[in-house]
């Protein structure tokens, strides 16, 4: 086994496991990871190899990811096994390099959650990837202003609304300034931000980013539900209750906002517990599901897949790999079940026989597997969306800068926009 890390241009040497009765060349996986989960991924690796004798070449890259995956097809250099974000499935398929995958042949496939295997099914109905870790999004909440101030945990719309105008209104630190605010909000068009933070507003209103029909997609921006989402957002900002600069904030920006005290509401995932216990503090800070809209709760989900290249020669050994990686066993090592200290690999088990909380002995991180369980929505799996999830930003991102600007129209001219990118991706549903 060997992991090969490019932005580092290191080679750490690990265990090798001489079996002969399994395949000559290890099996080669790419996976889009950094420095930061070597320890995760050196004991899950050690582990597999121990248990299946299979020995393998692990290539660790989180920068031009995508890059490298283009030239390695020119190349004919692709790698058994791909480990990537779900949402670039489509963008892979794109490039011709996935196999189809059969849900019956992945041991222990019928473990996983129903919601997570829908990420990985292409609007062709057939199936390119595993699911193998998860996200869903919730609200860190200062339950030391809240309290202070005697406001509830909010349950809705209105609710999360007049928690942010005290947090900005009511001194909630009590220093006597006029310097905190209530949500923090990264509406930012780089690299479909925007986008990426009113997702769970369109679909709490009832709303969808487009429509399936005749076999195909429409953009459904422009209707009641969706202009309701980005009007309700547009209103934190416009009223004063986001903090400075929402509207060109990305996530980088937005975080020391949260835990410097600057403002008291922050929609993010579960890898942002440990930091904020260091700093607001464990002490000053709740967990809370994102309080309903008018069709109710739901939750952006997002996760990373294994992938199986079309031209590998190893698709049994391939298998074997992801039938580990998604088993009780290799799900709780790739939550640092055995390196607790590093960063996971598996952030939340898409396993249904796998106990979060107790694995990361936190309730807190329950509270995203029970909304991912519950409530996760994918964004939509045309051949490619990022192109989408950017001109999306780019239009919302517009409005929101306008606190006069006429929704409804500005809608209708990005669903204009949208449906010449599915015309483009061959999608387009036919009247």
């Amino acid at each position: 086994m060997k992991l090969r890390n490019v932005a580092l241009v290191t080679l750490l040497a690990g265990t090798a496991f001489a079996s002969s009765a399994l395949a000559a060349e290890p099996l080669k996986i790419w996976m889009r990871y950094g420095d930061n989960e070597k320890a995760v991924l050196e004991a899950f690796t050690k582990a597999f190899t121990e248990k299946t004798g299979i020995q393998l070449d692990v290539f660790l890259a989180n920068l031009d990811f995508e890059t490298r995956l283009a030239r390695a097809a020119v190349g004919g250099t692709l790698p058994d096994v791909i480990l990537n974000d779900a949402t670039a499935m489509g963008q892979m398929n794109e490039m011709g390099i996935l196999k189809e995958i059969d849900r019956a042949s992945i041991e222990g496939g019928d473990k996983l959650l129903d919601v997570s295997w829908d990420s990985m099914r292409a609007p062709d109905g057939k199936y390119y990837g595993v699911p193998f870790s998860a996200q869903a999004f919730g609200l860190f909440v200062r339950k030391d202003w809240r309290e202070k101030l005697g406001y509830p945990v909010p349950k809705t719309w209105d609710d999360l609304y007049e928690l942010a105008k005290a947090f900005t209104t009511k001194d909630p630190d009590g220093n006597g300034k006029d310097d905190t605010y209530g949500y923090v909000m990264a509406l930012s068009p780089t690299r479909g931000y925007a986008s990426w933070f009113l997702s769970d507003l369109i679909w709490q209103s009832g709303g969808e980013f487009l429509a399936s029909k005749n076999g195909g997609f429409a953009s459904s921006l422009a209707t009641p539900e969706v202009e309701r989402a980005i009007g309700y957002a547009r209103k934190m900002v416009c009223d004063g209750y986001a903090q400075p600069g929402a509207i060109t904030s990305t996530t980088g920006e937005t975080t020391p906002v949260f835990n410097s005290g600057q403002a008291g509401i922050y929609r993010s995932g579960p890898y942002h517990i440990a930091a904020f216990d260091k700093e607001p503090g464990k002490d000053k800070f709740e967990v809370i599901s994102p309080p309903a809209g008018p069709a109710g709760v739901a939750e952006l989900a997002e996760g990373t897949s294994a992938f199986i290249t079309a031209g590998t020669q190893n698709e049994a050994a391939a298998k074997t790999f992801i039938a580990f990686l998604v088993s009780k066993e290799g799900q709780e090592i790739g939550m640092g079940s055995l390196s607790p200290n590093a960063q996971p690999i598996v952030r939340l088990s898409v396993n249904k026989d796998v106990n979060t909380g107790e694995v990361y002995k936190d309730p807190r991180w329950e509270t995203f597997a029970q909304l991912y369980a519950t409530s996760a929505h994918y964004f939509p799996q045309v051949p490619n969306w990022q192109p989408i999830r950017q001109m999306t930003a780019d239009g919302f991102n517009a409005i929101l800068s306008d606190c006069s600007s006429d929704i409804g129209a500005e809608l209708k001219t990005l669903d204009e926009t949208v449906d010449q990118e599915l015309t483009r991706q061959n999608v387009l549903a036919n009247d």
